[in-house]
């Protein structure tokens, strides 16, 4: 089986299509029926399920394991595990995941990350890959929101409101550098956004991200120099 590092397909490598308009496919790979917009040049589709479960049980451990209170830290942690691709569905859940970890760690409620990380894996994973382009919204941007409604134990009934204006925040932060995917850029304003909002809104102070892109020669996409966080690769 082909990587999706560069951000391809997961079954032959070859370049992903998004259509405006959603069908009908079979995953390759565990034969669910799913419409979507998403599939590759050579027919293969892959669900978001399948796409992401090489990333999310080992992503857990390491934050259960983390003592570290920034978030960009933890992130690149779990950017760099093998089964982490270039681009997909399981950034929505490093997000909310790496915010806990901080977040627990700084505040001292470790005790409570473990249910915390099951809450946003449950959420986030309900994001469908593609929904900054689809829906107008991305979702590493969600992924914040998402993490600030389970340390908050926000409902629809309270609470919400700190939640959607954090995710309004990374949001307009990220369609303010480029509409040109990248899950790996648009973590990092996200983490970026929230770690000011949470410090702004007297919630936590973690660590300031000291972001250096060490992804862009595996994205096909990459925007060079007008990338926040151009200069690793």
């Amino acid at each position: 089986m082909a990587t999706a590092k560069s951000g391809g397909c997961l079954i032959c490598g070859a370049p992903l299509e998004y259509r405006t308009a959603a069908t009908l496919h079979k995953c390759a790979l565990c034969g669910r029926p799913v419409v979507s917009s998403i599939i590759c040049e050579h027919g293969h589709y892959v669900c978001d399920k399948c796409h992401a479960d090489g990333a999310i049980a080992p992503a857990k451990l390491l934050c259960l394991n983390s003592q570290s209170c920034a978030p960009w830290e933890i992130a690149l942690e779990i950017m760099r595990l093998e089964g982490v691709n270039m681009h997909g569905p399981e950034h929505h859940v490093i997000v909310g995941f790496a915010l806990a970890a901080a977040y627990c760690n700084a505040s001292g409620r470790r005790a409570q990350l473990p249910k915390m990380l099951n809450t946003i894996e449950k959420r986030a994973e309900k994001i469908p890959g593609g929904t900054c382009g689809y829906w107008g919204a991305c979702g590493a941007g969600l992924g914040a929101g998402v993490f600030l409604s389970a340390a908050l134990g926000a409902t629809p009934l309270g609470g919400g409101k700190l939640c959607n204006q954090l995710t309004a925040r990374c949001l307009a932060a990220i369609a303010a550098v480029s509409d040109v995917r990248c899950c790996k850029r648009n973590v990092g304003i996200s983490l970026r956004e929230a770690v000011a909002f949470l410090r702004e809104n007297s919630i936590a102070e973690l660590g300031e991200p000291e972001i250096l892109c060490e992804f862009s020669g595996r994205n096909a996409e990459c925007i060079g120099d007008e990338c926040p966080w151009r200069g690793g690769a």
